[in-house]
């Protein structure tokens, strides 16, 4: 997909909640949608609004209401809970032709539900980002609806890209990426707290303790994504006797592999009950 063809499509935002809004800033920070200067957002909240096009300046447009936005743009990015999707869809349906994308943001609800209430032939992308979105780091799962074709995901992709990293995948593996990773990030921070906690009982200030637990956590991350085993990366540290095989046998003894795993299982448990709802 060339660059230019993605920056020609016109791109509005419906909800500009913390991953509306962070997709927001990742399009403008990566200068997406500069051939026409703006993005176009719609959110029941005014008080959103005004905030961003305070912050933002001539670079967004706030509209009046979805079906104004829908109209104005190309690709619309559906950033709404998921009980308020059949409304929206609903409300904007009659100003969605066949060649505008509606990108879902909407966690539990499947391309089939959208496609439902969109219309049939209607293009529809299902997306999964996770809320590190915020700081351009989130990792955003990808399918495509019966009637999207591959130059229409590639152009979604381009959009997501602008805050994270974009996986395509099956839709069947959207609710586990919904545990692993759209619920996991809090799993992940809530390990950070606890290390954190421990420096802190030892004695360490509580600034520089939750540093440097976060600076591991992505040294661990950085090194797993360079190619190294997490297995390999505990036969590296943990000496004979020493200080990582203690606190490896403390962990293990209070099987927090095990709860870790749980916490997933449950996670995509709960997505999938979600969905099952939607359908």
């Amino acid at each position: 997909m060339n660059e230019k063809t993605v920056k020609r499509k016109r791109i509005g935002i419906i909800g500009v909640g913390n991953i509306g809004s962070s997709i927001l800033r990742g399009l403008l920070a990566a200068d997406e949608g500069r051939s026409s200067g703006k993005i176009f957002i719609s959110d029941v909240r005014r008080e959103n609004l005004k905030s961003l096009e305070s912050e933002q300046g001539s670079r967004v447009v706030a509209c009046e209401s979805n079906g104004e936005l829908s109209k104005k743009s190309d690709v619309i990015i559906l950033a709404v809970k998921p009980n308020d999707v059949d409304g929206v869809v609903k409300e904007i349906a009659p100003f969605m032709d066949e060649d505008k994308i509606l990108v879902s943001v909407a966690a539990g609800v499947p391309t089939g539900a959208v496609e439902r209430d969109l219309g049939e032939g209607k293009k529809v992308i299902r997306v999964m980002p996770n809320i590190g979105a915020l700081v351009g780091e989130s990792v955003t799962a990808m399918c495509r609806g019966a009637y999207a074709r591959d130059e229409d995901e590639a152009i979604a992709k381009e959009i997501l890209g602008a805050i994270g990293t974009v996986y395509s995948v099956q839709e069947t593996d959207i609710d586990i990426i919904t545990g692993l990773s759209g619920s996991g990030i809090a799993f992940f921070a809530a390990v950070i707290e606890a290390m954190a906690a421990g420096g802190l009982y030892e004695g360490l200030p509580h600034d520089v303790s939750l540093a440097i637990s976060a600076k591991t956590a992505l040294g661990a991350a950085k090194m797993v994504l360079a190619g190294y085993e997490p297995s390999a990366i505990k036969k590296m540290t943990a000496s004979p006797g020493g200080t990582t095989i203690r606190g490896l046998y403390a962990m293990d003894a209070k099987d927090v592999k095990a709860a870790m795993m749980e916490a997933v299982i449950e996670a995509t448990k709960r997505a999938r009950e979600i969905s099952s709802k939607a359908q």
